[in-house]
């Protein structure tokens, strides 16, 4: 019998965790070099988050098997982050993996949270390959492909970005200028009629979660990059830019449906990189969905090129086959 909770650890229990999480990733591309103290730390700082559900497999004599953390943070919607559960190779793996999961998502319901969802980054082929074994556990809990991205990067000391006229009829506004409320209008008519396939997973209530992450004021964000873009007194157009790792993070950006084919997004994002460049910044990121071919185009043109894929899946209560 396998038994899957949430408890609070002790250092012992840090310390098993550790070294699993060492065997399970020793001869993959999710190996480090790191040691057992410091994995061991990690997770005893994990477990002590308000932000964090971690659960732990055990065998029926109390010995650890595996475990599982995700961020519970922004509901009704709760995120795991990697390669996820990280079990004790053994020929019960696949059975451990699968039980710990299936907690997950009960913990999930007893939240009242509506989505799980995980992200798996997939830095190069063999991440890749790695990834299906973990893609085959999710999926036999029911979980459902949601969106492909790809994460994207641009040197701007290599850019010639050169100032360009406001678009008639237009006003460009800073961030903390416009109402959340006209944001959240705007953010909901782009995206819903959008080929962001994340965003279009979602249900109407998660939707309006997200685009208030996306639009929180209360983070930190790059004033002169963070702007919005209006017309007849209607928010037409946003891009907002916020400090990651030493870059800067572009997103999100959009416009309305009837705004688009007017040059209007070329705009937003030339000036928006022109005056990161002015700043003194020299790279930035973004992250949009594969299947937006026009994005994409668009983002080539100011030196974006391709770094890194993300997969996204997500298992909703009520789904389940």
């Amino acid at each position: 019998m396998i038994r899957v909770e949430s408890k609070k650890l002790s250092s012992e229990d840090c310390q098993a965790l550790a070294r699993i999480t060492i065997s399970a990733k020793k001869g993959t591309p999710l190996e480090s070099d790191k040691s057992v103290g410091e994995i061991a730390a990690g997770i005893e700082k994990l477990s002590s988050s308000n932000e964090v559900q971690l659960l732990v497999a055990q065998d029926e004599g109390g010995v650890i098997l595996g475990w599982i953390y995700y961020y519970v943070d922004i509901p009704p919607m709760a995120f795991i982050n990697g390669f996820f559960p990280i079990i004790e190779p053994t020929d019960r793996s696949e059975e451990i993996a699968l039980a710990i999961i299936e907690a997950a998502k009960r913990y999930t319901i007893e939240r009242g949270f509506t989505r799980l969802e995980i992200e798996m980054k997939l830095q190069t082929d063999a991440h890749r390959t790695t990834s299906q074994k973990y893609v085959n556990w999710y999926e036999k809990c029911d979980f459902q492909f949601a969106a492909e991205e790809v994460h994207m990067s641009s040197d701007l000391t290599s850019l010639n970005l050169l100032s360009t006229n406001l678009p008639k009829n237009c006003i460009l506004k800073k961030l903390a200028e416009v109402s959340y409320d006209q944001l959240e209008k705007a953010g909901l008519q782009t995206f819903n009629d959008s080929e962001d396939d994340l965003f279009l997973s979602m249900k109407h209530a998660e939707r309006e979660v997200n685009l208030k992450y996306f639009f929180d004021m209360s983070k930190p964000f790059i004033e002169d990059a963070s702007l919005i873009l209006e017309r007849d007194g209607k928010v037409i157009g946003f891009v907002i830019t916020r400090m990651r790792d030493n870059d800067a993070e572009i997103g999100p950006i959009g416009l309305v449906p009837e705004a688009r084919g007017q040059g209007l997004a070329n705009y937003l994002l030339g000036y928006a990189l022109k005056n990161l460049k002015d700043n003194g910044l020299t790279r930035a990121t973004l992250d949009m969905s594969i299947a937006n071919k026009p994005a994409r185009k668009l983002y080539k043109k100011y030196g974006f090129e391709d770094v890194y894929y993300k997969q996204f899946y997500f298992w909703s209560p009520g789904t389940s086959k």
